[in-house]
């Protein structure tokens, strides 16, 4: 990788996050007004009978409780988000030598604080530069993380001694989920991440959650290559590393870095990917589509020779946009994986870094009798049949002789050996430029 990439801001907008901040903390103040207000129309109502006393006992031990504890909610996020924003400036700092171009956003908040005033967005990419960048851009991730840690801790502190003040947790009614067990979770998933070993590109843990995770040495890799995963993949799988595609195509391979790409945000399962004909899908991928492209661009603009991309399930859909739309993929390969479809009926529509995509630079691999890949007079679920002869893609070797397991296949491509070495062989280039087919499922 090149060492000599510009420089630009890397992470959210800390401008933004103060905003955000401010937000929250004017929407806490009002909550407390409303609170004032209710106590004293409670109080001052002239209501008699045990109905009135039962509901102002219930009123000073479980609502008005439950306000404060929104409302210093509310506060506890707005620090948090202006805490962030400082440490932005601090990893934008030209200290860190680092240029970004990518898909992450900072905002942490409580799921109450985030009901209760929105959304906050602002998105930074990764782009690899040098040695001592990249470094220096991992640890500011593990930095990020270990202090996300300590702000999760102390605010289950805070909801403890609350609770120990007003009353059990369990009775808090207007909040729709366990804030400890929310943070609890979040802990136990942010320390899985810690490891010193952790080299992630960009790491949002709010909302859907985006992460790129490098997967050997990006800077001093001959082959780079980017996996796309598909529906029901959340940042909770990045908390077994091991387990990743990027991680098992990677192992054995010192010449190559493989990144675990999760900018954009697939549909949680099968049933809301399938909602209304797929259309859910297909704007999950729109979506994510831009990011894509921009996040492969920056790569190749920070010094990668040679670059493959690689979508499984509803990550080839997005991928074939990406190439598909605008200026395509500024990638040399590409691999579409137990595909939905292809947004484009045929490989010279989708353009990548040499050019129209053809059978030597677009492949296609489906593990047996694969469900989702399944198509009809050569259409799938989402679009183009990728394996189809018309469609003109290269179609890699398979370990399913016949059909296999139709339960299982979608989810076997990244451990069956010999689809693993198909998708090895295009990652090193020794597939390249053989029109014919690589085997036969």
């Amino acid at each position: 990788m090149s060492s000599s990439a510009p420089q630009q801001v890397l992470g959210a907008d800390p401008d933004e996050l103060e905003q955000y901040s401010a937000h929250l903390l004017a929407v806490a103040v009002r909550l407390d007004r409303v609170s004032r207000l209710l106590a004293g129309e409670v109080r001052d109502t002239r209501w008699t009978g045990s109905a009135a006393v039962n509901f102002r006992s219930e009123w000073r031990r479980s609502y008005e409780l439950s306000l404060r504890q929104v409302a210093a909610a509310l506060r506890s996020a707005a620090e948090q988000i202006r805490e962030q924003a400082q440490q932005q400036r601090v990893a934008s700092s030209s200290e860190l030598q680092w240029s970004a171009s990518g898909a992450t956003s900072s905002r942490e908040a409580a799921q109450a604080a985030a009901q209760a005033a929105g959304q906050a967005a602002a998105q930074a990419a990764a782009q690899a530069a040098s040695q001592g960048g990249l470094q220096n851009l991992y640890q500011a991730h593990r930095q990020a993380i270990a202090t996300e840690l300590q702000l999760l801790r102390a605010q289950r502190a805070d909801w403890l001694s609350m609770s120990v003040v007003g009353g059990l947790l369990s009775g808090i009614r207007f909040l729709p989920f366990d804030p400890l067990q929310e943070i609890d979770q979040k802990v136990g998933w942010l320390e899985s991440l810690a490891g010193e070993q952790r080299q992630f590109l960009f790491f949002d843990s709010t909302g859907g959650g985006h992460v790129a995770e490098v997967f050997g040495q990006l800077d001093q890799a001959q082959h780079v290559t980017v996996l796309i995963p598909g529906v029901s993949t959340d940042p909770n799988d990045f908390a077994r590393p091991g387990n990743l595609p990027a991680a098992r195509l990677q192992r054995g391979h010192s010449d190559t870095a493989a990144i675990q790409w999760l900018g954009y945000d697939p549909p949680h399962n099968l049933l809301q990917a399938g909602f209304n004909a797929g259309v859910f899908s297909q704007s999950s991928a729109l979506a994510g589509a831009v990011a894509l492209q921009s996040f492969v661009a920056s790569l190749r603009r920070s010094g990668a020779q040679d670059i493959t991309v690689i979508g499984h399930s509803l990550g080839a859909y997005l991928a074939s946009v990406a190439a598909g739309t605008g200026a395509g993929l500024d990638a040399d390969r590409l691999v579409l994986a137990g595909s939905p479809g292809s947004f484009r009926p045929h490989v010279d529509q989708l353009r990548l870094r040499a050019g129209p995509g053809s059978a030597a630079t677009v492949f296609s691999i489906e593990q047996g009798v694969d469900p989702v890949a399944t198509s009809v007079f050569g259409r799938s679920l989402l679009g183009w049949d990728v394996a189809d002869p018309d469609f003109g893609a290269t179609r890699l070797v398979d370990g399913q002789a016949g059909s296999g397991n139709p339960v299982s296949n979608h989810s076997r491509y990244f451990t069956d050996q010999d689809s693993l070495q198909s998708l090895v062989e295009v990652i090193r280039n020794e597939a390249a430029g053989q029109p014919q087919r690589l085997g036969a499922s």
